[in-house]
């Protein structure tokens, strides 16, 4: 038994904000909404890359938001300047990490952090 991959899953009150948000800022591709009789999407897909991210709208869990979702990406310094030109927050640059990667962080509105990395993590010596 193998495991495939991860499909992370959020929420958010306004699932139609936080998509066009990920689209506009982190450069994603909206891939399907589903609708209520109102015309607030309830439901939804969008990609980084190959991942699909599942959104949901009209509220948050209780739990409160604990996730940190993690984006690869072969050129971190290249989406760095995209998002920064995006986002109305600061961003602080790329930094290489001691355990590999070289990483930014982009807190959306919403309160989730989302991670860039160009490389993989090392096991310390």
């Amino acid at each position: 038994m193998a495991i495939e991959g991860v499909s992370p899953y959020l929420r958010y009150d306004d699932a139609d904000a936080a998509l066009d948000w990920m689209e506009r800022v982190l450069g994603f591709t909206d891939t399907v909404r589903w609708r209520d009789d109102s015309g607030r999407t309830f439901e939804a897909d969008i990609h980084a890359g190959a991942t699909k991210i599942g959104v949901s709208g009209g509220g948050v869990s209780d739990e409160g938001k604990n996730a940190l979702l993690i984006v690869h990406v072969d050129d971190v310094d290249a989406h760095f300047e995209r998002v920064r030109a995006a986002a109305s927050t600061e961003v602080d640059p790329p930094a290489d990490q001691p355990y590999g990667p070289r990483t930014f962080t982009i807190t959306d509105p919403w309160g989730y952090q989302w991670n860039f990395w160009q490389g993989e993590a090392t096991p310390p010596e």
